[in-house]
C-alpha cells in the first residue's frame, strides 16, 4: 500500500514519516463577524491534497487519522466545565459512503462534549468547493434545524474559507435558542 501523503510504501494509511509531519499542528484561529472564533488544526496549502481525498472513498481512511490527530487532541486542552454538543455542518452521507464531517464531529467525543450527527443539514446541495465569494453569497446553504439541541454547540467544518457556511449554520442555531461557542475545521484556507 501506498502512504496517501506521500506515496511511499507503507501498510497503513501514513507512513511514520508523514504521520510525525501531520502531528506537528500548525493551530490557528481566525474571528469571522461579531467575534464568532473559529479555531484550526493545520494551514490548507500543507494539507490541500489530503482534503480533496473528500471526494474519494479513501478519504475515509484519510478523515479518520487527520481526525485522529487533531480533533481528538482537543479533549487534553479544552475541559468545559458543562456538557455541550459537538455539530457537523451537513454531514450527510452521499456517493463516498461516508460523511466526512461526521468523522471529525466522532473525534471531539469526551466525558463533556457529545456529538450530535445528522442535527444540521443544507436543504441547498450546492458544492461550493472553488467557487467565488459572490457565487456563495447568491447560493446560500439554507440549513435546517433536524434535532432538539439542549446544550451550548460547537460547530464542526474541514476548510474555512470565506467562513459563510459557519455563520449561516451559527445564525440558524441562534435563531433556535442555542448558544454557538465557536467553530473548529481542519484546515484554515487564509493562513
Amino acid at each position: 500500500m501506498k502512504c496517501f501523503n506521500c506515496q511511499s510504501f507503507t501498510l497503513l494509511s501514513f507512513c511514520d514519516r508523514c504521520i510525525k509531519e501531520l502531528e506537528e499542528l500548525s493551530l490557528g484561529k481566525r474571528e469571522l463577524e461579531n467575534n464568532f472564533k473559529v479555531y484550526s488544526f493545520y494551514k490548507y496549502y500543507e494539507i490541500k491534497h489530503l482534503l480533496h481525498s473528500k471526494h474519494h472513498f479513501y478519504g475515509y481512511f484519510v478523515f479518520n487519522t487527520l481526525a485522529q490527530l487533531s480533533f481528538a487532541k482537543l479533549k487534553d486542552f479544552f475541559n468545559p466545565p458543562v456538557c455541550i454538543n459537538a455539530i457537523a455542518l451537513d454531514d450527510r452521507v452521499e456517493n463516498t459512503l461516508y460523511s466526512h464531517s461526521a468523522i471529525l464531529t466522532k473525534y471531539l467525543k469526551s466525558k463533556t462534549i457529545k456529538p450530535i450527527f445528522s442535527a444540521l443539514q443544507a436543504q441547498n446541495q450546492v458544492k461550493y468547493s472553488g467557487k467565488s465569494l459572490d457565487f456563495r453569497q447568491k447560493n446560500k446553504r439554507n440549513f435546517k434545524l433536524l434535532k432538539e439541541i439542549k446544550n451550548p454547540v460547537i460547530l464542526v467544518d474541514d476548510i474555512l474559507t470565506t467562513g459563510l457556511s459557519l455563520l449561516e449554520a451559527k445564525s440558524v442555531l441562534e435563531k433556535n435558542k442555542i448558544r454557538v461557542l465557536f467553530a473548529l475545521v481542519l484546515a484554515d484556507a487564509k493562513v
